[in-house]
């Protein structure tokens, strides 16, 4: 059986993005140059080129001011803390090289099962057991909600109390921090909190102790405003290899990933936004395969952002429809039969104590192996934390394809006759 695609998300501004736009201002100053020592003919050529040029520059600003104006950080300062790096087992966590952003990408992939961790931005990792993608049971599907909270999930709040309706929500501890109001109405309705990191990375080209901080960074984001720690986690682009995976469960976490997606990170800004968003609900609802199932689940689990009002405002249509075909809502812990979403204090004490004791009992081989997965990437990794094209969280949009068109007309700018 072929190995599903995950469907992948760039939701931080593309460097191909910036590439065309600091191309084209180079090309700007150069032309505009040329245009001095030529000929009428090829004058009004290059002016005309100038204003392709100038309109494509104007293009790239407003689509930066775009992102931008979802209200995020141009960077992320995660918190740090040498007490947990302590309270984790590295013992089972096996030593595998962190990769850099892009590196994942194959031209070529087949996503068979037999390249998928060495092409995982092309094809998605390979799944396992334990990772949950959908619902075991007929007919159950639970809503999740990434990327939040933000100035909208009151909104969408509002709509799943109307219809007393529970959903997860992947919280980023950066935006908990912002409005940790609106996670305390969350959790005090009932739905479910799961964590989501703190600032958005790709989690595997970061080193140990990198997630490390992103995990427990967003847990005592979470506790300060709720008291309770998450069980599940959803790493961002749904990217997590056999090492990731490991580091996770070892800090007591279950990888919760999903069966549809309606990609509205990349469709909310189009005029059909409504009809793709909500065609992928109606093509999973009718059977027809997702390429998102590897555990070919018969329930499913959803993906959307509570940060697009335009997903938002279809949560109301995408509830009756599926109602209307007999589907029954649930959490994402109440899909795979979990009556505990979350962690209370005194059981995170005593996991802490029992990882601590595991933990000084292989600490030379933990930080051998963390100081040779440092040492891999730690320019690029280090990167990721704070530059403003990798660590964005999702509140920073820009779709591939714009990126693509962008750099497309660019070329077909500069090379054109």
């Amino acid at each position: 059986m072929r190995t599903p695609r995950l469907g992948k998300r760039r939701k931080s501004l593309p460097n191909g993005f910036i590439l065309d736009c600091w191309i084209l201002k180079k090309k700007k100053k150069t032309r505009h140059s040329m245009a001095n020592h030529s000929s009428l003919t090829h004058s009004s050529r290059s002016t005309s080129r100038l204003s392709m040029g100038m309109l494509m520059l104007v293009l790239c600003g407003l689509l930066a001011s775009m992102v931008a104006a979802q209200g995020e950080a141009s960077d992320i300062k995660v918190p740090q803390n040498s007490e947990w790096l302590k309270a984790v087992d590295l013992s089972r966590v096996p030593d595998i090289a962190v990769r850099p952003v892009g590196s994942g990408i194959c031209p070529n992939a087949t996503c068979d099962g037999t390249d998928n961790d060495r092409c995982f931005e092309s094809c998605g990792n390979t799944p396992t057991k334990e990772d949950v993608y959908g619902c075991p049971k007929d007919h159950h599907w639970a809503l999740t909600f990434d990327d939040g909270p933000s100035k909208y999930t009151h909104e969408l709040l509002d709509l799943l109390d109307k219809s007393n309706i529970k959903a997860t929500f992947c919280v980023l501890g950066s935006h908990v921090k912002e409005f940790p109001d609106v996670l305390r109405r969350a959790y005090q309705s009932g739905h479910q909190i799961a964590s989501h990191t703190y600032s958005h990375p790709h989690l595997m080209s970061l080193t140990n102790e990198q997630i490390i901080y992103e995990v427990k960074a967003t847990e005592e984001a979470i506790q300060e405003v709720l008291g309770i720690t998450p069980k599940y986690i959803r790493p961002p682009f749904g990217e997590a290899d056999a090492r990731v995976k490991a580091l996770l469960k070892s800090m007591g976490y279950k990888v919760l990933l999903w069966n549809v997606d309606p990609t509205d990170y990349d469709v909310f800004n189009l005029p059909d936004a409504p009809t793709k968003i909500q065609g992928a609900f109606k093509m999973a609802a009718a059977g027809k395969d997702t390429g998102l199932n590897p555990h070919e689940d018969v329930g499913f689990i959803s993906l959307q952002h509570d940060l697009y009002k335009e997903s938002i405002d279809q949560v109301p249509v995408v509830i009756d429809y599926l109602k209307g075909r007999g589907y029954k809502f649930v959490t994402s812990a109440e899909c795979v039969d979990d009556k505990e979403p979350h962690r209370s204090p005194a059981l995170m004490r005593a996991q802490t104590v029992d990882r601590a004791a595991s933990a000084s009992t292989s600490a030379s081989s933990s930080t051998s192996s963390a100081a040779k997965s440092s040492s891999t990437a730690s320019s690029s990794s280090n990167e990721n934390i704070a530059s403003p094209t990798n660590s964005h969280s999702g509140a920073n949009t820009l779709s591939t394809s714009a990126s693509l068109l962008l750099g497309l007309v660019a070329l077909t700018f500069m090379f054109s006759a």
